[in-house]
């Protein structure tokens, strides 16, 4: 019995740190500011209200991007046939915080920043908790049978092939609405001839996985729907392309109305739509005044690590050697010269961050 109680009290002790050193680290030591781009007091949006969006969520953004990228990266090392148990998951649970503490340092004291701290250290959390779990099972028990059975089974297949495809989603789709459910009657009809007990260790692994995830996925769903609503998948920008231009480099583009001095209003669709968009502008360079009523936006870069660089918010390790990603605000009306740049200089373009 007491042994028991000790068991419980151990991951009682895991669990509550696990929550208190994160909100411990951003709370105590991400508050001071951070210098950004100086605003421009004299300009006013040519917006009404209801098309503008809050500032700070093009930076507030990036934690649930993180994510997203830390899907891919671990889509990519599987698919390379790497085993499981040599993904970099502390990297990638100390790279979310670290960018989230930069982001709240530039948006601390914002309305925006407030609402979204509640949402932030739910998915930060339950994110730590899960690649922690991850890493400490494929590290023991997951690589044991590794060392007995590989890791090149019909289930590893499986398992980067699903990974592959989440990865993907989530570049228009919350990650809740993945077919969890799909994926673990998936993982139950896999046949693999030769490694038997590899077979069978994946079964049980991706099964817990895919398995809680769906549960959970279901809970977040409907808590989401029901606090914040379901997001605008459109926004506005304001630019002084005549509306033929506009509608003729792609029918996704609608010019919504004209504005006195040759401005034009412009709806566009968000998330991973949007990126695609402003490359189409940016190649016709079709000036860009504002986005949502804002004149400044957040823009992640993967660049090498030996090249110039302007100066960043954050500045992160990638899993690929010798680049890194950095975190820029940039203002909106040169936002197409750094896309160019960039890539002028051999980086590329990781996100434009819409709000």
């Amino acid at each position: 019995m007491r042994r028991r109680w000790r068991a419980l009290t151990t991951v009682a002790i895991l669990l509550a740190a696990t929550v208190l050193v994160p909100v411990g680290y951003i709370e105590l030591g991400c508050r001071a500011p951070l210098p950004t781009i100086p605003a421009d007091r004299a300009w006013r949006s040519a917006l009404a209200p209801a098309e503008r969006r809050p500032e700070a969520r093009s930076f507030l953004t990036y934690p649930e991007w993180h994510i997203v990228y830390e899907a891919d990266a671990f889509a990519r090392h599987l698919s390379s046939g790497a085993p499981p148990s040599g993904f970099a998951y502390g990297s990638q649970i100390g790279s979310f915080w670290t960018s989230y503490c930069a982001v709240n340092r530039v948006t601390r004291g914002s309305d925006a920043a407030g609402a979204a701290k509640v949402m932030i250290y739910t998915i930060g959390i339950s994110y730590t908790i899960e690649l922690a779990v991850k890493a400490a099972y494929e590290r023991t028990l997951g690589q044991l049978f590794e060392w007995f059975g590989g890791w090149h089974s019909a289930d590893d297949r499986y398992a980067a092939a699903v990974q592959t495809r989440y990865g993907t989603f989530m570049h228009e789709t919350p990650w809740y609405r993945f077919p969890f459910g799909a994926a673990l009657t998936g993982a139950w009809r896999t046949q693999e001839p030769v490694h038997h007990a590899r077979h069978w260790e994946r079964r049980f692994a991706l099964s817990a996985e895919y398995g809680v995830k769906a549960g959970y996925a279901k809970l977040i769903d409907a808590a989401t729907g029901a606090t914040l609503g379901r997001d605008d998948l459109t926004l506005r920008f304001v630019t002084t392309a005549a509306p033929a231009t506009i509608r003729a480099i792609d029918p996704r583009l609608r010019p919504v109305r004209t504005l006195a001095g040759g401005r034009l209003v412009v709806e566009a669709p968000r998330y991973q739509q949007f990126n695609t968009l402003l490359d189409k502008l940016a190649a016709r360079r079709v000036p860009l005044i504002e986005i949502a009523g804002n004149r400044v936006i957040f823009v992640t870069l993967l660049v090498p690590a030996r090249s110039a660089s302007p100066a960043a918010i954050f500045d992160l390790p990638t899993e690929r050697p010798g680049w890194r990603r950095l975190g820029v605000a940039v203002p909106v009306p040169r936002l197409f010269d750094l896309l160019r740049r960039t890539r002028a200089e051999g980086g590329s373009v990781e996100h434009v961050y819409d709000y």
